[in-house]
């Protein structure tokens, strides 16, 4: 979803396009109903730039973003305005952010796909290496898979720059697994990336929205649905939803290589000990 995308800051504004973006979700319901003259107006930027700042989330202009925010707002009005006046009694929102995540847990457990989930794991164990790259928030999603899998004793890095990300899929080849997270799968530089991904010919799985573009660019799509979020101070279930599908890949992954995983688990559990007082 287009507003999760902006809060999450998925995609790399410009410093004009993030005044636009601050505009939209300050009052999306506003700007379905502005014209792209009033919003370039009140944003301060020209037309060019408004018309940039939609095609860079992959639309084909302004009227087409203005639809998506509509949709959006429809299933969601509730919760945004719930979300956009956040009660500041902190037992009431303790139980709100825990709500959120205790809901986000449950529904992955209840919607991956078991066939997907294996089919991921086994690309992942028989890989030469496996790089993961996200953005924005799915920055840190990334970066925690790198910690994760690299004690498989299987090459792993993680990018959350989009040019070392160019880079980087630019040299991988049929023997690399390539896992690109977009919640919304609809960032430009990731489905750009996917593109060079599937012209390389490298095996690609996505934590991403199912039928968004980016799931159908890759191999295997590993999809939650999570409630969008539009305050900046509560945690993003999305993040959380695919911090623990990693959870799961890497358990799925450890149970492929069984009693081999031992012996290297043993001694990074003694070399661990060694820097501890």
């Amino acid at each position: 979803m287009i507003l999760d995308n902006l809060v999450n800051g998925e995609t790399q504004l410009s410093k004009s396009e993030r005044k636009i973006a601050s505009i939209v979700l300050s009052n999306p319901s506003k700007v379905i109903n502005q014209s792209i003259s009033a919003l370039s107006a009140e944003a301060d930027v020209s037309l060019p730039t408004v018309n940039r700042f939609c095609k860079k989330l992959g639309f084909d202009g302004y009227p087409s973003f203005k639809i998506q925010i509509a949709q959006e707002l429809s299933t969601t009005n509730r919760m945004l305005i719930d979300r956009f006046n956040v009660d500041k009694d902190t037992p009431d929102l303790v139980k709100r952010v825990m709500s959120d995540i205790q809901s986000t847990v449950v529904s992955v457990g209840q919607n991956l796909n078991p066939h997907s989930i294996d089919k991921a794991t086994a690309m992942l164990a028989s890989a030469k290496s496996i790089t993961f790259f996200g953005l924005g928030g799915s920055g840190p999603v990334a970066l925690d898979a790198q910690h994760k899998f690299f004690r498989f004793g299987i090459p792993v890095v993680a990018h959350t720059d989009y040019i070392n990300q160019r880079m980087i899929v630019s040299m991988m080849n049929t023997d690399d697994i390539l896992v690109l997270i977009s919640f919304t799968g609809r960032t430009t530089e990731i489905v750009k990336t996917a593109k060079i991904a599937k012209s390389n010919g490298v095996k690609t799985i996505a934590l991403t929205s199912k039928d968004s573009p980016l799931a159908k660019l890759v191999d295997v799509v590993l999809h939650i649905h999570a409630p969008l979020e539009n305050n900046l101070h509560i945690p993003m279930t999305s993040r959380l939803a695919h911090l623990a599908i990693i959870d799961i890949l890497s358990a799925t992954v450890s149970a492929c290589f069984g009693n081999n995983m031992d012996a290297k688990k043993d001694q990074v559990i003694s070399n661990l000990e060694k820097t501890r007082v």
